[in-house]
C-alpha cells in the first residue's frame, strides 16, 4: 500500500519531479506532502459535502478538492476586490463632499 501512496502522489499530485538536496527539505517535503495527501484521502469521510468521494479514485479526489480550492481562492479574491472598490468609492465621495463644502465657504 505505501507504494501505491508514493505512486499516486508522484504521479498525480505532480511531485514526480520536485527536487529538494537537503535532509531537512526532504523531510519536510515527505511530511508535507504525506499531510495533504491524508487530508484529501480522509476529507470524504469527515465532510458530509465531499461524501460521493469515498469510492472515487485518488486523482478524481485531487482533481475535485483542487478545483474546490481554486473556487474558494477566487471567490475571496473577487469580494476583496469589491470590497476594496467600496471603500475607495466612499472615499472619493467623502474626499468630492469635503472639496464641495470647501468651495461653498
Amino acid at each position: 500500500a505505501i507504494e501505491v501512496i508514493f505512486y499516486e502522489q508522484k504521479t498525480f499530485w505532480s511531485f514526480g519531479k520536485y527536487m529538494v538536496r537537503s535532509k531537512n527539505g526532504i523531510e519536510s517535503y515527505v511530511n508535507f506532502l504525506a499531510i495533504a495527501y491524508s487530508g484529501v484521502q480522509l476529507l470524504p469521510f469527515k465532510q458530509k459535502k465531499y461524501a460521493h468521494l469515498k469510492t472515487e479514485s485518488s486523482q478524481v479526489k485531487k482533481q475535485l478538492v483542487g478545483m474546490a480550492i481554486q473556487q474558494e481562492v477566487f471567490f475571496y479574491t473577487f469580494v476583496l476586490s469589491i470590497e476594496n472598490r467600496i471603500k475607495s468609492l466612499a472615499i472619493l465621495k467623502a474626499y468630492e463632499q469635503w472639496v464641495e463644502e470647501k468651495h461653498n465657504f
